[in-house]
Protein backbone atom coordinates (compact mmCIF):
# COMPACT_ATOMS: atom_id res chain seq x y z
CA UNK A 1 0.00 0.00 0.00
CA UNK A 2 2.74 2.28 0.75
CA UNK A 3 4.13 1.90 -3.05
CA UNK A 4 0.92 2.60 -4.58
CA UNK A 5 0.89 5.82 -2.47
CA UNK A 6 4.73 6.92 -3.00
CA UNK A 7 4.21 6.47 -6.73
CA UNK A 8 1.04 8.25 -7.27
CA UNK A 9 2.19 10.87 -5.09
CA UNK A 10 4.79 11.34 -8.07
CA UNK A 11 2.54 10.86 -10.72
CA UNK A 12 0.32 13.37 -9.32
CA UNK A 13 3.10 15.63 -8.15
CA UNK A 14 4.71 15.16 -12.26
CA UNK A 15 1.14 15.10 -14.23
CA UNK A 16 -0.12 19.02 -13.47
CA UNK A 17 2.92 21.31 -14.12
CA UNK A 18 3.69 18.44 -17.24
CA UNK A 19 0.35 17.75 -18.73
CA UNK A 20 -2.13 20.60 -18.29
CA UNK A 21 -0.11 23.80 -17.44
CA UNK A 22 2.82 23.57 -19.42
CA UNK A 23 2.05 21.28 -22.32
CA UNK A 24 2.90 23.53 -24.85
CA UNK A 25 6.72 23.55 -24.04
CA UNK A 26 9.15 21.87 -26.28
CA UNK A 27 9.73 18.21 -25.09
CA UNK A 28 6.81 18.11 -23.12
CA UNK A 29 3.96 17.15 -25.55
CA UNK A 30 4.10 13.74 -25.23
CA UNK A 31 4.02 13.14 -21.50
CA UNK A 32 0.66 12.60 -21.24
CA UNK A 33 0.90 9.25 -23.32
CA UNK A 34 3.87 8.47 -21.59
CA UNK A 35 2.02 8.61 -18.07
CA UNK A 36 -0.67 6.55 -19.26
CA UNK A 37 1.72 3.78 -20.28
CA UNK A 38 3.50 3.85 -17.28
CA UNK A 39 -0.18 3.92 -15.19
CA UNK A 40 -1.05 0.55 -16.88
CA UNK A 41 2.39 -1.19 -16.45
CA UNK A 42 2.76 -0.40 -12.92
CA UNK A 43 -1.63 -1.54 -12.11
CA UNK A 44 -0.53 -4.77 -13.90
CA UNK A 45 2.70 -5.12 -11.90
CA UNK A 46 0.34 -4.51 -9.45
CA UNK A 47 -2.26 -7.07 -10.44
CA UNK A 48 -3.64 -9.27 -7.24
CA UNK A 49 -1.79 -7.21 -4.53
CA UNK A 50 -3.99 -7.31 -1.47
CA UNK A 51 -4.16 -3.67 -1.15
CA UNK A 52 -5.87 -2.66 -4.40
CA UNK A 53 -9.20 -3.01 -6.13
CA UNK A 54 -9.10 -6.37 -8.10
CA UNK A 55 -13.46 -5.46 -8.81
CA UNK A 56 -12.61 -3.16 -11.51
CA UNK A 57 -10.73 -5.72 -13.69
CA UNK A 58 -13.29 -7.44 -15.62
CA UNK A 59 -14.34 -3.98 -17.14
CA UNK A 60 -11.40 -2.85 -17.55
CA UNK A 61 -10.35 -6.23 -19.97
CA UNK A 62 -13.92 -5.67 -21.36
CA UNK A 63 -13.08 -1.51 -22.53
CA UNK A 64 -9.91 -2.72 -24.15
CA UNK A 65 -11.50 -5.83 -26.07
CA UNK A 66 -14.30 -3.41 -27.28
CA UNK A 67 -11.39 -1.29 -28.25
CA UNK A 68 -9.43 -3.96 -30.45
CA UNK A 69 -12.67 -4.64 -31.74
CA UNK A 70 -12.94 -1.18 -33.17
CA UNK A 71 -9.39 -0.99 -34.35
CA UNK A 72 -9.89 -4.21 -36.46
CA UNK A 73 -12.91 -3.03 -37.53
CA UNK A 74 -11.33 0.29 -38.59
CA UNK A 75 -9.00 -1.62 -40.52
CA UNK A 76 -11.32 -3.33 -42.99
CA UNK A 77 -13.38 -0.35 -43.36
CA UNK A 78 -10.52 1.97 -44.43
CA UNK A 79 -12.59 5.37 -44.24
CA UNK A 80 -9.04 6.97 -43.19
CA UNK A 81 -5.63 5.59 -43.62
CA UNK A 82 -4.28 3.64 -40.69
CA UNK A 83 -2.01 6.29 -39.20
CA UNK A 84 -5.13 8.36 -37.89
CA UNK A 85 -6.36 4.71 -36.45
CA UNK A 86 -2.86 4.22 -34.50
CA UNK A 87 -3.40 7.99 -32.97
CA UNK A 88 -7.08 7.32 -32.27
CA UNK A 89 -6.34 4.36 -30.35
CA UNK A 90 -3.75 6.53 -27.82
CA UNK A 91 -6.37 9.11 -27.26
CA UNK A 92 -9.04 6.32 -26.82
CA UNK A 93 -6.97 4.32 -24.42
CA UNK A 94 -6.04 7.53 -22.23
CA UNK A 95 -9.24 8.70 -20.09
CA UNK A 96 -10.55 5.44 -19.50
CA UNK A 97 -7.73 3.76 -18.65
CA UNK A 98 -6.74 6.51 -16.13
CA UNK A 99 -9.89 5.54 -14.60
CA UNK A 100 -9.66 2.16 -14.07
CA UNK A 101 -6.20 2.14 -13.21
CA UNK A 102 -6.59 4.71 -10.56
CA UNK A 103 -9.63 2.94 -9.15
CA UNK A 104 -7.77 -0.05 -9.31
CA UNK A 105 -4.30 0.92 -7.58
CA UNK A 106 -6.90 2.52 -4.97
CA UNK A 107 -4.20 4.74 -3.30
CA UNK A 108 -3.98 5.80 0.21
CA UNK A 109 -2.81 8.75 0.65
CA UNK A 110 -1.06 9.95 4.02
CA UNK A 111 -1.47 13.68 5.31
CA UNK A 112 2.07 14.55 4.55
CA UNK A 113 1.40 13.11 0.43
CA UNK A 114 -1.66 14.86 0.31
CA UNK A 115 0.16 17.70 1.89
CA UNK A 116 2.31 17.68 -1.00
CA UNK A 117 0.24 16.96 -3.86
CA UNK A 118 -1.46 20.25 -3.01
CA UNK A 119 1.71 21.98 -2.48
CA UNK A 120 2.52 21.26 -6.58
CA UNK A 121 -0.96 22.24 -7.83
CA UNK A 122 -1.05 25.59 -6.13
CA UNK A 123 2.24 26.27 -6.90
CA UNK A 124 1.81 25.36 -10.30
CA UNK A 125 -1.37 27.20 -10.76
CA UNK A 126 0.15 30.73 -9.73
CA UNK A 127 3.44 29.65 -11.82
CA UNK A 128 1.13 29.38 -14.74
CA UNK A 129 -0.73 33.11 -13.89
CA UNK A 130 2.58 34.77 -13.51
CA UNK A 131 4.69 33.70 -16.59
CA UNK A 132 1.14 34.65 -18.25
CA UNK A 133 0.88 37.99 -18.20
CA UNK A 134 -1.61 39.02 -20.95
CA UNK A 135 -4.21 36.86 -19.25
CA UNK A 136 -4.12 39.51 -16.23
CA UNK A 137 -4.13 42.46 -18.62
CA UNK A 138 -6.09 41.12 -21.74
CA UNK A 139 -9.72 41.65 -20.74
CA UNK A 140 -11.08 39.43 -23.67
CA UNK A 141 -8.70 36.80 -22.61
CA UNK A 142 -9.40 33.35 -22.44
CA UNK A 143 -7.43 30.16 -21.44
CA UNK A 144 -8.65 27.05 -21.02
CA UNK A 145 -5.85 25.85 -19.44
CA UNK A 146 -6.08 28.35 -16.53
CA UNK A 147 -10.13 27.05 -15.61
CA UNK A 148 -8.88 23.66 -16.16
CA UNK A 149 -5.96 24.28 -13.91
CA UNK A 150 -8.18 26.14 -11.18
CA UNK A 151 -11.06 23.80 -10.95
CA UNK A 152 -8.70 20.50 -10.41
CA UNK A 153 -7.00 22.45 -7.77
CA UNK A 154 -9.97 23.96 -5.48
CA UNK A 155 -11.41 20.33 -5.88
CA UNK A 156 -8.04 18.45 -5.00
CA UNK A 157 -7.72 21.17 -1.55
CA UNK A 158 -11.54 20.19 -0.79
CA UNK A 159 -11.06 16.56 -0.77
CA UNK A 160 -7.56 16.28 0.80
CA UNK A 161 -8.35 18.61 3.40
CA UNK A 162 -10.31 18.88 7.35
CA UNK A 163 -13.94 19.02 6.24
CA UNK A 164 -14.90 22.88 7.32
CA UNK A 165 -16.55 25.97 6.05
CA UNK A 166 -12.77 28.11 5.93
CA UNK A 167 -11.57 25.00 3.67
CA UNK A 168 -14.64 25.36 1.42
CA UNK A 169 -14.01 28.56 1.30
CA UNK A 170 -10.39 28.33 0.08
CA UNK A 171 -11.17 26.00 -2.25
CA UNK A 172 -14.01 28.41 -4.24
CA UNK A 173 -11.18 30.97 -3.77
CA UNK A 174 -8.56 28.76 -5.74
CA UNK A 175 -11.33 27.62 -8.40
CA UNK A 176 -12.13 31.62 -8.48
CA UNK A 177 -8.61 32.36 -10.29
CA UNK A 178 -9.74 30.71 -13.18
CA UNK A 179 -12.16 33.61 -13.93
CA UNK A 180 -8.75 36.02 -14.17
CA UNK A 181 -9.67 34.69 -17.85
CA UNK A 182 -12.20 32.74 -18.47
CA UNK A 183 -14.06 30.55 -20.77
CA UNK A 184 -17.59 30.34 -20.71
CA UNK A 185 -17.91 26.84 -20.18
CA UNK A 186 -15.53 27.29 -16.84
CA UNK A 187 -18.11 30.38 -15.73
CA UNK A 188 -20.74 27.23 -16.24
CA UNK A 189 -18.83 24.82 -13.82
CA UNK A 190 -17.97 27.94 -11.42
CA UNK A 191 -21.63 27.69 -10.99
CA UNK A 192 -21.85 23.96 -10.76
CA UNK A 193 -18.91 24.00 -8.24
CA UNK A 194 -21.20 26.35 -5.77
CA UNK A 195 -24.03 24.52 -6.22
CA UNK A 196 -22.70 20.86 -5.45
CA UNK A 197 -20.45 22.35 -2.71
CA UNK A 198 -22.15 24.87 -0.48
CA UNK A 199 -25.88 23.86 -1.72
CA UNK A 200 -25.43 20.42 -1.58
CA UNK A 201 -26.22 18.67 1.76
CA UNK A 202 -27.70 15.35 1.13
CA UNK A 203 -27.37 12.65 -2.07
CA UNK A 204 -29.62 12.96 -4.94
CA UNK A 205 -32.54 10.82 -5.16
CA UNK A 206 -33.37 10.74 -8.95
CA UNK A 207 -36.97 9.95 -8.38
CA UNK A 208 -37.46 12.80 -5.78
CA UNK A 209 -39.41 15.94 -7.25
CA UNK A 210 -36.61 18.10 -5.06
CA UNK A 211 -33.62 16.45 -6.86
CA UNK A 212 -35.15 17.45 -10.28
CA UNK A 213 -36.11 21.19 -9.40
CA UNK A 214 -32.40 21.29 -8.45
CA UNK A 215 -31.20 19.77 -11.40
CA UNK A 216 -33.26 21.55 -13.21
CA UNK A 217 -31.86 25.40 -11.58
CA UNK A 218 -28.59 24.21 -11.78
CA UNK A 219 -28.94 23.38 -15.73
CA UNK A 220 -30.73 27.15 -15.68
CA UNK A 221 -28.19 28.69 -13.97
CA UNK A 222 -25.62 27.51 -15.86
CA UNK A 223 -26.91 28.21 -19.61
CA UNK A 224 -27.48 31.48 -17.97
CA UNK A 225 -23.98 32.33 -17.60
CA UNK A 226 -22.77 30.77 -21.04
CA UNK A 227 -25.79 32.28 -22.86
CA UNK A 228 -23.59 34.30 -24.86
CA UNK A 229 -21.74 31.28 -26.25
CA UNK A 230 -24.27 29.05 -25.89
CA UNK A 231 -26.46 30.43 -27.66
CA UNK A 232 -24.49 31.70 -30.80
CA UNK A 233 -23.41 28.15 -31.04
CA UNK A 234 -26.56 25.78 -30.37
CA UNK A 235 -29.74 28.58 -30.67
CA UNK A 236 -29.26 30.89 -33.05
CA UNK A 237 -25.82 29.69 -34.76
CA UNK A 238 -26.97 25.83 -35.30
CA UNK A 239 -27.69 26.09 -38.59
CA UNK A 240 -25.09 28.84 -40.05
CA UNK A 241 -23.43 26.31 -42.23
CA UNK A 242 -20.08 29.04 -41.85
CA UNK A 243 -19.43 27.84 -38.14
CA UNK A 244 -17.46 25.37 -37.73
CA UNK A 245 -18.95 23.81 -34.13
CA UNK A 246 -22.17 23.95 -34.90
CA UNK A 247 -21.48 22.43 -38.66
CA UNK A 248 -19.26 19.26 -37.25
CA UNK A 249 -22.35 18.96 -34.10
CA UNK A 250 -24.75 18.30 -37.28
CA UNK A 251 -22.41 16.46 -39.64
CA UNK A 252 -22.11 13.76 -36.60
CA UNK A 253 -26.11 12.93 -36.53
CA UNK A 254 -25.36 12.48 -40.41
CA UNK A 255 -22.32 9.76 -39.88
CA UNK A 256 -24.92 8.05 -36.97
CA UNK A 257 -27.16 8.01 -39.87
CA UNK A 258 -25.29 6.97 -43.01
CA UNK A 259 -23.06 4.31 -41.01
CA UNK A 260 -24.91 2.73 -38.85
CA UNK A 261 -24.63 0.84 -37.01
CA UNK A 262 -20.40 0.77 -36.19
CA UNK A 263 -19.43 4.14 -37.98
CA UNK A 264 -17.02 4.32 -40.02
CA UNK A 265 -14.05 3.81 -37.56
CA UNK A 266 -11.36 5.42 -35.72
CA UNK A 267 -9.57 8.26 -36.73
CA UNK A 268 -12.56 9.54 -39.36
CA UNK A 269 -14.06 12.46 -37.50
CA UNK A 270 -13.17 15.34 -35.28
CA UNK A 271 -10.00 14.07 -33.50
CA UNK A 272 -6.72 14.64 -33.69
CA UNK A 273 -5.94 11.39 -36.24
CA UNK A 274 -9.26 12.68 -38.45
CA UNK A 275 -7.07 16.34 -38.48
CA UNK A 276 -3.62 14.81 -38.65
CA UNK A 277 -4.67 12.16 -42.22
CA UNK A 278 -7.25 14.45 -43.41
CA UNK A 279 -10.29 12.64 -43.15
CA UNK A 280 -12.35 12.13 -46.63
CA UNK A 281 -15.48 12.31 -44.30
CA UNK A 282 -14.63 16.37 -44.43
CA UNK A 283 -14.56 16.20 -48.37
CA UNK A 284 -18.00 13.76 -48.61
CA UNK A 285 -19.92 16.25 -46.27
CA UNK A 286 -18.68 18.99 -47.83
CA UNK A 287 -16.50 20.05 -44.47
CA UNK A 288 -13.43 21.09 -46.15
CA UNK A 289 -15.03 24.80 -47.57
CA UNK A 290 -15.46 25.19 -44.11
CA UNK A 291 -13.00 27.49 -42.02
CA UNK A 292 -11.68 25.49 -39.59
CA UNK A 293 -12.65 22.86 -40.93
CA UNK A 294 -10.61 22.47 -43.80
CA UNK A 295 -7.17 21.30 -44.02
CA UNK A 296 -5.61 23.61 -42.18
CA UNK A 297 -7.87 22.35 -39.19
CA UNK A 298 -8.20 24.10 -36.18
CA UNK A 299 -11.60 23.66 -35.11
CA UNK A 300 -11.81 19.83 -36.20
CA UNK A 301 -10.94 18.30 -32.70
CA UNK A 302 -12.91 20.96 -30.83
CA UNK A 303 -15.61 19.31 -28.97
CA UNK A 304 -15.79 15.20 -27.85
CA UNK A 305 -19.48 14.23 -28.37
CA UNK A 306 -19.37 14.51 -32.04
CA UNK A 307 -16.19 12.13 -31.97
CA UNK A 308 -18.92 9.70 -31.01
CA UNK A 309 -20.47 9.10 -34.04
CA UNK A 310 -16.90 7.37 -35.90
CA UNK A 311 -18.48 4.80 -33.44
CA UNK A 312 -21.74 4.60 -34.65
CA UNK A 313 -24.57 4.07 -32.82
CA UNK A 314 -23.46 1.05 -31.21
CA UNK A 315 -21.03 3.37 -29.74
CA UNK A 316 -22.75 6.10 -28.58
CA UNK A 317 -25.06 3.09 -26.82
CA UNK A 318 -21.52 1.74 -24.73
CA UNK A 319 -20.42 5.58 -23.89
CA UNK A 320 -23.67 5.41 -22.27
CA UNK A 321 -23.58 2.66 -20.91
CA UNK A 322 -20.31 3.56 -19.15
CA UNK A 323 -21.45 6.78 -17.97
CA UNK A 324 -24.84 5.06 -16.15
CA UNK A 325 -22.40 2.45 -14.09
CA UNK A 326 -20.10 5.37 -13.33
CA UNK A 327 -23.25 7.76 -11.92
CA UNK A 328 -24.31 4.37 -10.55
CA UNK A 329 -21.07 4.75 -8.57
CA UNK A 330 -21.03 8.12 -7.43
CA UNK A 331 -24.40 7.78 -6.17
CA UNK A 332 -23.45 5.28 -3.85
CA UNK A 333 -21.03 6.91 -2.58
CA UNK A 334 -21.49 7.15 1.41
CA UNK A 335 -18.93 9.90 2.67
CA UNK A 336 -20.44 13.30 1.10
CA UNK A 337 -17.01 14.65 0.65
CA UNK A 338 -16.21 12.06 -2.19
CA UNK A 339 -19.59 12.43 -3.30
CA UNK A 340 -19.53 16.11 -3.57
CA UNK A 341 -16.16 15.84 -5.21
CA UNK A 342 -16.91 12.80 -8.19
CA UNK A 343 -20.30 14.72 -8.94
CA UNK A 344 -18.59 17.99 -9.76
CA UNK A 345 -16.10 15.85 -11.54
CA UNK A 346 -18.36 14.50 -13.63
CA UNK A 347 -20.50 17.83 -14.10
CA UNK A 348 -16.94 19.26 -15.14
CA UNK A 349 -15.97 16.23 -17.76
CA UNK A 350 -20.17 16.73 -19.20
CA UNK A 351 -19.64 20.51 -19.49
CA UNK A 352 -16.28 20.72 -21.03
CA UNK A 353 -16.38 18.29 -23.77
CA UNK A 354 -19.10 20.88 -25.32
CA UNK A 355 -16.78 22.91 -27.00
CA UNK A 356 -13.80 21.28 -25.75
CA UNK A 357 -12.00 17.64 -26.50
CA UNK A 358 -9.69 17.38 -23.54
CA UNK A 359 -11.63 14.07 -22.76
CA UNK A 360 -9.19 12.94 -24.86
CA UNK A 361 -6.03 14.17 -24.20
CA UNK A 362 -4.14 15.13 -21.15
CA UNK A 363 -6.14 17.97 -20.05
CA UNK A 364 -8.79 15.66 -18.79
CA UNK A 365 -6.46 13.05 -17.25
CA UNK A 366 -6.99 15.06 -13.90
CA UNK A 367 -11.06 14.87 -13.29
CA UNK A 368 -10.70 10.90 -14.30
CA UNK A 369 -7.96 10.61 -12.14
CA UNK A 370 -10.32 11.99 -9.03
CA UNK A 371 -13.43 9.96 -10.19
CA UNK A 372 -11.19 7.05 -10.10
CA UNK A 373 -9.92 7.70 -6.24
CA UNK A 374 -13.44 8.67 -4.80
CA UNK A 375 -15.18 5.63 -5.95
CA UNK A 376 -12.89 3.65 -3.48
CA UNK A 377 -14.27 5.99 -1.18
CA UNK A 378 -16.89 3.27 0.66
CA UNK A 379 -14.07 0.00 0.07
CA UNK A 380 -11.94 2.58 2.04
CA UNK A 381 -14.13 3.25 5.07
CA UNK A 382 -16.06 0.00 5.22
CA UNK A 383 -19.40 1.60 4.43
CA UNK A 384 -21.88 0.37 1.90
CA UNK A 385 -25.24 2.56 1.05
CA UNK A 386 -28.79 0.78 0.93
CA UNK A 387 -30.69 0.35 -2.42
CA UNK A 388 -33.35 3.52 -1.60
CA UNK A 389 -36.36 3.64 -3.74
CA UNK A 390 -35.09 0.89 -6.06
CA UNK A 391 -32.10 2.81 -6.68
CA UNK A 392 -28.78 1.42 -6.18
CA UNK A 393 -27.13 4.07 -3.65
CA UNK A 394 -29.37 7.09 -3.39
CA UNK A 395 -30.13 7.47 -0.35
CA UNK A 396 -29.74 10.23 1.89
CA UNK A 397 -26.74 9.96 4.06
CA UNK A 398 -26.76 9.65 7.77
CA UNK A 399 -24.48 11.72 8.97
CA UNK A 400 -26.77 14.69 10.55
CA UNK A 401 -24.24 17.02 9.28
CA UNK A 402 -24.94 16.14 5.34
CA UNK A 403 -29.21 16.71 6.30
CA UNK A 404 -30.22 19.74 4.02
Amino acid sequence: MKQISQFFTVYWIVYFPTCIAFNDLPGLSSVDEMMTVVLMLYTYVKKGNSFVNNKPWREFHAFLFILAFYVIYSYFMRVNVFGAVELEIVQQIRPYSVIYCTWILNPRFSDRQKKLMLASMIVTLASWIVLHPESRLDEKAEFPVLGQLAICTGMSYYLFTDESSLNKRIALLLVLTGMIAPKFKFMGEVVCFIAVFFMLRRHLKINSPVTLFWLIFLVIGVIAVTWTRFDGYYVTGWNDDELARPKTYRTSLLILRDYFPLGPGMGTFATLGAWRYYSPLYYKYNLNTVWGLDEAGGFICDAFYPTLSQYGVVGVWLFCVFWKRRLKSIYSIYDMKYYRVALMAFFCLAIEQTADSSYLSGKGMGFFMLLGLCMNANLNSGKSMSVHNNIPGCRESSNKNTEI
